[in-house]
């Protein structure tokens, strides 16, 4: 079970980084909001900037956890393969239901 409290600002924007560079890698385009309350990454195809998710950190079971703005925790900030593989393929599915002619990379 999740708990609700967030890290502190710096320790957010350090995991949210390294997600950001292990999603570029894949092809997706992934934009930090970090002037807000809370970092934010949002991370969507570069041809439907209109599809997206954005990506927060959250205290979970174990440790820090990437949460989705649907609620639901992706993977632990231990595990950035596992989260980047979550997102993709949510996002792919997205990119392919809008009926885009881009591919997104094998995601």
């Amino acid at each position: 079970m999740a708990l609700a409290a967030p890290p502190r600002p710096f320790t957010a924007r350090r995991r949210l980084n390294r997600l950001a560079r292990a999603l570029r890698r894949h092809g997706w385009r992934a934009q930090r909001r970090y002037t807000g309350p809370r970092p934010v990454l949002r991370v969507f195809f570069p041809d439907a900037p209109c599809l997206g998710d954005s990506v927060t950190v959250t205290a979970g079971d174990g440790g820090w956890w990437y949460r989705s703005s649907t609620g639901e925790l992706l993977a632990p900030c231990s595990d950035v393969d596992l989260a980047v593989s979550l997102v993709t393929t949510s996002l792919g599915r997205w990119v392919s239901a809008a009926g885009s002619p881009w591919g997104t990379g094998g995601a």
